[in-house]
């Protein structure tokens, strides 16, 4: 009689949000030795982590438009006795990408997840903001329409924590011209190209973002903290 095969498990593991040195030992390792497949967003962008540190695996796309389908193949891979790892094109899956989808696949089948920790922009900004407080609240990124963008930052506004939110060089200003509407006298820091060679941390009140806006290079990735304490 055929032994049954036992089950597969799911790494979710953190990478680099910008400097490549940005990666755990245990995440190096748990890529090269422990896992048969890995999934990830852009495999162009996961290919050149890989490289770097040597690590041969074949990569195969999960992103923002793949289907449900696709989520219950790869949890079909694991109940057939294959490892994966799921990792972003940058920082700790489940923030702010399609990761959260792939793992709730694999809670409902009963598939073991081990999460492999790692960068994250989020505690990034909140460590260099120095502001007081011990509530954190994450929005992710704003929504692309300017009238609800303004009603979500209203909304904040209720809220006694640091909030923290991603936005796209694309839309920065417009977010942070919104942001000085809504949060007067207000202090906010902007990390702009986070652990990269042009990263830059700019701490400002919003009385000051007209100022700011003359001086901002607009390019990058930004992660903006806002005072609300």
């Amino acid at each position: 009689m055929e032994k049954e095969k036992s089950a597969g498990k799911l790494y979710i593991i953190a990478t680099p949000i910008g400097n490549l040195e940005d990666i755990t030992y245990r995440a190096v390792r748990i890529l090269t030795e422990e896992v048969d497949r890995v999934y990830c967003e852009d495999t162009r962008v996961s290919r050149k982590l890989l490289n770097h540190y040597g690590i041969s695996k074949d990569t195969y796309p999960f992103h923002s438009h793949s289907s449900d389908k696709s989520a219950e193949n790869i949890i079909n891979e694991c109940k057939n006795g294959l490892n994966i790892a799921y990792i972003s094109d940058c920082g700790t899956p489940g923030i702010s990408d399609p990761g959260s989808r792939i793992a709730d696949a694999a809670h409902i089948s009963g598939i073991e997840i081990i999460p492999v920790p790692g960068a994250s922009a989020l505690p990034v900004i909140v460590s260099v903001a120095g502001f007081p407080g011990k509530n954190v609240v994450f929005t992710g990124f704003l929504t692309k329409k300017p009238g609800k963008r303004l009603n979500e930052l209203k909304k904040l506004k209720a809220v006694k924590a640091t909030i923290v939110i991603y936005e796209s060089p694309y839309r920065i200003e417009k977010t942070l011209a919104a942001i000085s509407e809504q949060f007067p006298d207000t202090n906010v820091v902007i990390g702009r190209e986070l652990t990269k060679m042009y990263e830059e941390i700019m701490r400002f009140n919003t009385t000051d973002t007209e100022k700011i806006l003359k001086s901002l290079t607009v390019k990058g990735e930004f992660c903006i903290a806002i005072d609300n304490n």
